[in-house]
C-alpha cells in the first residue's frame, strides 16, 4: 500500500506528464502509451522511473500503471508534498589529471646578501723536515800548560766526629748448621705382634744443636713380607724418635699378592730442639699379620735394596 506521500509523488509525475503537449507526447512515446502511464516505485524509499509497458519492476518495487485521458485538461490538482530526498549516489571516479601548465618567467635576481662572517682558522700544516747537520767546526789549538803553583801549608787536623749508631744486625750466617745421615747397617726381623718397638740396626745419629736451631728429618726404607701364599699380610708400624720420644708415627699394610710382598715407607718433619746433643732413631714393630707363623724384614746392609736411610739436617732459625 502507498502512503500519502508516494501517492503525492505520483500525483505531481502524471501532472508533469499531463502538462506535456501532444509533440511532447510523441518523444516520449516509446514509454507512454495513448492511455496509460507505467511507473515502477521503490518500497523502500518511495524513489521512482517511467518504464515501458512491456518492462517488469524489479521485486524491491511495485507497479504502478496511471491512466492517460483524451478529453479535456482537468482543473490543476494540488501540489503533492515533497517526496523524501533519495539517497547520496556514490562519487564518482577521478578525472584525469589536466596538462600541465607552462613555466613561468624567471623572477629578478635578489640583491646580494651581507658578507658572513670570517671562518675558524684552519689546522696548522705538517711540521717540515729536519735540515741537514751543519759542518763542524775547526777544533781551537790547545791552550798552554800552567805552571804548578806552590803546596800550601798543612792544615790544622779536624776535631773527631760523633760515633755513629749501632747498625741492624746481620741475617744468620751458617755456623752451627750441619748435616747428618745414618744407613742401615743390617735388615731386622719382626716375628712377634707382642714385641715392643725395635730400633733398625745403623739408623740412628747423635746430633749437636745450636742455641737457635731446629732439626729437618727424613727417612726412607724397605719393609717385606715374607708370606708364601697370596693373602699373606702383615701390619707394621714405623716410628721416628728423637731422644726416646716418638715424634712421627706411620702404619704400613703390606700383603703378598702377584709379584708383590714389599712396601717402602718415606717421612719427613722439622722438630724443635733445645741446644745441647740429641739423638735421631728410626723404630719399628710388628702390629698385626694374616696368620701367627708370617714374618717382616725391615730394612737391610749395604748391599741390600732395601736398605733404610735417615737424614738430620741442622739449620739456624
Amino acid at each position: 500500500m502507498f502512503n500519502k506521500a508516494r501517492v503525492s509523488a505520483v500525483l505531481a509525475l502524471i501532472l508533469s506528464f499531463g502538462a506535456l503537449s501532444g509533440v511532447a507526447y510523441g518523444v516520449v512515446r516509446s514509454w507512454v502509451t495513448s492511455d496509460a502511464l507505467h511507473v515502477c516505485v521503490s518500497k523502500a524509499n518511495g524513489d521512482m522511473h517511467a518504464v515501458y509497458d512491456y518492462d517488469v519492476c524489479k521485486s524491491t518495487e511495485e507497479l504502478v500503471t496511471i491512466p492517460l485521458g483524451q478529453g479535456n485538461q482537468g482543473a490543476t490538482g494540488a501540489t503533492g508534498a515533497t517526496g523524501a530526498q533519495g539517497a547520496t549516489g556514490a562519487t564518482g571516479a577521478r578525472g584525469a589529471n589536466g596538462a600541465t601548465g607552462a613555466t613561468g618567467a624567471v623572477g629578478p635576481q635578489g640583491a646580494t646578501g651581507a658578507q658572513g662572517d670570517t671562518g675558524a682558522a684552519g689546522a696548522n700544516g705538517a711540521t717540515g723536515a729536519t735540515g741537514a747537520n751543519g759542518a763542524t767546526g775547526a777544533t781551537g789549538a790547545d791552550g798552554a800548560v800552567g805552571a804548578t803553583g806552590a803546596q800550601g801549608p798543612a792544615g790544622d787536623p779536624g776535631a773527631t766526629g760523633a760515633t755513629g749508631a749501632t747498625g741492624p744486625a746481620g741475617t744468620s750466617g751458617t755456623a752451627g748448621q750441619t748435616a747428618v745421615t745414618a744407613f742401615s747397617s743390617d735388615a731386622v726381623t719382626l716375628d712377634s705382634t707382642f714385641a715392643g718397638f725395635v730400633e733398625v740396626p745403623g739408623m740412628s745419629a747423635t746430633v749437636h744443636a745450636g742455641s737457635n736451631s731446629v732439626f729437618y728429618l727424613s727417612s726412607d726404607g724397605t719393609i717385606v713380607n715374607n708370606g708364601t701364599a697370596p693373602g699373606d699380610y702383615v701390619n707394621v708400624h714405623v716410628r721416628v724418635l728423637v731422644d726416646n720420644t716418638s715424634v712421627l708415627e706411620r702404619v704400613y699394610d703390606v700383603e703378598m699378592g702377584n709379584f708383590a710382598f714389599r712396601e717402602s715407607w718415606s717421612v719427613a718433619l722439622t722438630v724443635p730442639v733445645n741446644e745441647g746433643d740429641h739423638t735421631v732413631a728410626v723404630a719399628v714393630a710388628l702390629r698385626d699379620r694374616s696368620n701367627t707363623t708370617l714374618t717382616a724384614t725391615v730394612g737391610g746392609p749395604a748391599t741390600s735394596m732395601n736398605r733404610g736411610v735417615l737424614n738430620v739436617l741442622v739449620l739456624n732459625k
